[in-house]
């Protein structure tokens, strides 16, 4: 950015922060019914704008610049301008959280704001002036976008007096960026990148090879050479070695961007010797490959494009080999192919960066990275048998050759469809053979010819040499056994990053569980750890079915109803007497431990698991077909509370966290399936002939246009419907929520997220288990 660490520093007493904070916008809300954030002001500094669409009371966009912590906003009636020769009115408002950043949905009527909010367009900015606060203080910005739509530089400036600002474009970008400022040669807080799903497309990216290594920030000053950390700790000590090299680059000052490595016979960065290398501040098999350049001889390039800096970089490090290199760089259009290459030779993935963006210290904005999870071929060498609903097989049991010996890798039990387990077993079942392939195996394995090879994706290779969390991608027809050798095994490296929530370690916190919203594995836990014990009534000492994306929801996902092995602290498995096999927990710390171990969603039994057999609670889930209106829906519900009602049933509500709702009836454990799930399919069935060309009970989609389904097969041994509070695998980080009846009048389709303020319903806290008589139940059934 134009202005430096230095200034930023000798300017904090003097200007303070732009902004007031958030308490305007938290006036103006309710959020126990609008679906906007209510975060607070952020932590960490970045140069995000986002522009959106609001079909409010009146049709306008929201121009918002992310300033200290907050987004700063003003409302544009007629959209922002793309000729320089026109002046858009432009209305200050309250500033707004960063997360409104990545808002869109509907905000209720009656409410301000109310209207639909879609994103129009978002990226980052700079500003013009060194002394940029102040000119905003005084009423006038010049600033620069780096947008998908809007790009180039622009202006805001105060009317007379508030609320009432311009907002132009201007004509000159060059003229508007300005030169190069001066400032002295001083440690730069590094520009970040966030973690994204795939690997962004478009002209506008370039991308680089992801090191293992540690990051350095260069900086020579006067003829010195220091090594600095992200996190500015000195280390010119522990890398003797580079600094020499480095300070023969110029005798001009500098301040460079990096990462320390040591490169494996095959060219790949490896951190593990990289810490043995460290054994001696001298080493010569450590190397610095650099990638930016934030100062130069007195100069601050930070406002510069990142081209313009990698050419500038270049008349210092012009090589792309030796000691000290330059990192190498692709264009846009070989992303994917050079993702899928560095996934393919076993590296941690690629940084993919804006190629007009300035150098924005600690911004994740303009730079993210594709990480690769470990995939490795393994020999096929027999398989488990299956267990509960799984089909053909439990697990594949797995080896690869070491030393000319095939050894045990493991297995893996997870990664598979129905159609996929079947096909695999009568490829397996002509290549039997009687005597195991390993000592001391399990007797319930049965054996195959080892010539089949398994491509399988994991998390890590453990200390006795097998695959931890293992899923199956796929039969690789064009690898033989003989070439799957020990040698050829990527592992993958733990990540050190682990943080504690009630008690348990979460590893991989940072993994994004829910890329589009930036909902991370730890944001998944620590909500089940805030909810958890609202949700004990409804999980606690009960069957559960979970459903675990161990990657996000946009990779594998799957249903688990018991654990083979492995089986994560604070859950147990067990046999009920029918020898199905569960899994169950007693407190929230069972909770968090699943989330941990991937799992999205908890679907428990409607019953409890020493009375499998009766049930205390019914369900009737109300599943629109997409051209159903919301009042609709709303309406359906209202009127099985009242079918029930008129019955001395009372009922609960909750949203799906889709488009539909759940009516629940909570019962005493007096009647069994056998009569409860007749009597469930009797009441939709009332309650659908009531009108049948709003319902339906028919399970056929061909029969549910234009309609809403009225699903009672949740109610029955074994069934399961997703848990009050519970989360969903869907974009948005949606939650099936416990509501009043009275807060259905006003609730919107949009539903609610992991996001929103907790609130626990009245209805809620006093729910009392009912007795459905035998008088009734001889009537519906």
């Amino acid at each position: 950015m134009a202005t430096t660490s230095s200034s930023k520093a000798k300017s904090k007493g003097k200007e303070g922060k732009v902004r007031g904070g958030l308490a305007r916008y938290r006036k103006k809300r309710d959020f126990t019914a609008t679906p906007e954030p209510s975060s607070p002001r952020a932590k960490e500094k970045g140069w995000s704008f986002v522009v959106q669409e609001h079909h409010a009371r009146s049709h306008h966009y929201d121009f918002r610049l992310e300033m200290d912590g907050v987004l700063v906003s003003w409302a544009v009636p007629k959209g922002p301008p793309e000729d320089p020769a026109a002046k858009r009115l432009a209305v200050h408002v309250e500033d707004h959280p960063l997360d409104y950043g990545g808002f869109e949905g509907e905000i209720p009527k009656g409410h301000y704001g109310a209207g639909k909010v879609a994103i129009w367009d978002r990226g980052t900015w700079e500003p013009v002036e060194k002394n940029w606060k102040k000119a905003f203080k005084g009423g006038k910005l010049k600033f620069i976008l780096h947008g998908e739509k809007m790009n180039g530089g622009y202006l805001l400036a105060r009317m007379r007096e508030e609320p009432n600002w311009l907002l132009r474009k201007l004509d000159d970008t060059a003229k508007a960026r300005g030169g190069t400022t001066t400032e002295t040669a001083a440690f730069v807080a590094p520009q970040l990148a966030r973690v994204v799903p795939s690997v962004p497309e478009g002209r506008d990216w370039v991308h680089e090879i992801k090191l293992d290594g540690y990051r350095l920030i260069a900086v020579q000053k006067g003829g010195r050479l220091r090594l600095f950390t992200r996190n500015e700790l000195d280390w010119t000590d522990r890398f003797q070695g580079l600094v020499k090299l480095l300070g023969k680059l110029t005798k001009k000052d500098f301040v460079m961007d990096g990462e320390a490595v040591v490169f494996d016979a095959k060219g790949r960065s490896s951190f593990g010797a990289l810490q043995e290398a460290l054994q001696n501040p001298h080493s010569e098999d450590i190397d610095y490959v650099a990638f930016d350049l934030m100062h130069l001889d007195g100069k601050n390039l930070r406002a510069m494009p990142l081209v313009e800096r990698m050419e500038m970089l270049d008349t210092l490090v012009d090589t792309e080999t030796g000691r000290v290199r330059r990192s190498k760089v692709w264009p846009a259009e070989q992303g994917k192919d050079l993702f899928k290459q560095a996934c393919k030779s076993g590296l941690e993935g690629i940084i993919s960066k804006l190629a007009a963006s300035p150098y924005m210290e600690k911004s994740r904005n303009a730079w993210v990275k594709s990480k690769c999870r470990a995939r490795q071929e393994f020999v096929v060498c027999g398989y488990t048998p299956p267990r509960n609903s799984c089909p053909a097989f439990g697990a594949l049991v797995l080896g690869s050759l070491e030393n000319g010996k095939l050894v045990p890798r493991g297995k893996v039990g997870t990664g598979y469809s129905e159609a996929t387990r079947r096909s695999l077993l009568k490829t397996l079942q002509p290549l039997k053979r009687k005597q195991p392939l390993f000592e001391d195996a399990s007797k319930d394995i049965t054996w195959v010819e080892p010539k089949l090879v398994a491509e399988i994706e994991f998390a890590e290779i453990t200390r006795d040499g097998s695959i931890r969390q293992g899923s199956f991608i796929g039969l690789r027809e064009d690898k033989a056994a003989k070439d799957v050798h020990l040698d050829s095994l990527q592992t993958a490296k733990a990540d050190a990053k682990q943080v504690k929530v009630f008690g348990t370690v979460v590893t991989h916190p940072d993994r994004l569980v829910y890329p589009a919203d930036g909902i991370t594995k730890l944001e998944v836990a620590e909500y089940y750890e805030s909810v958890g014990e609202w949700m004990m009534p409804y999980v606690a000492n009960r069957p559960l079915a979970i459903l675990r994306a161990p990657s996000g929801i946009t990779g594998e996902q799957f249903f688990q109803k018991s654990f083979a092995n492995h089986v994560p602290p604070h859950v147990t498995t067990g046999t009920l007497k029918d020898d199905t096999e569960v899994l169950h927990i007693k407190d929230v710390k069972g909770l968090v431990s699943l989330a941990q171990f991937g799992m999205i969603e908890v679907h428990p039994w409607g019953a409890l698991l020493r009375t499998p057999d009766k049930p205390d609670v019914l369900v009737w889930d109300l599943d629109p077909d997409p051209s159903v209106p919301w009042s609709e829906v709303r309406g359906a519900a209202f009127l099985l509370r009242d079918f029930l009602g008129e019955r001395d049933l009372v009922t609960q509500v909750k949203t799906s966290g889709g488009k539909g709702l759940h009516v629940m009836l909570y019962l005493k454990r007096t009647h069994e399936w056998e009569a409860l799930k007749p009597f469930a399919k009797a009441v939709a069935a009332a309650v659908a002939g009531l009108n049948t060309k709003r319902f339906t009970i028919e399970a056929s989609k061909a029969k549910r246009h234009g309609k809403i389904y009225i699903d009672w097969l949740r109610n029955g041994r074994g069934a399961t419907c997703v848990a009050p509070w519970g989360l969903r695998a869907r974009p948005g980080g949606p939650i099936s929520r416990p509501l009043d009846w009275e807060e259905l009048e006003d609730a919107t389709a949009a539903g609610f997220t992991l996001r929103e303020p907790l609130v626990m319903p009245k209805d809620w806290k006093r729910i009392q288990p009912q007795v459905i008589s035998k008088a009734l139940l001889k009537e519906f059934v």
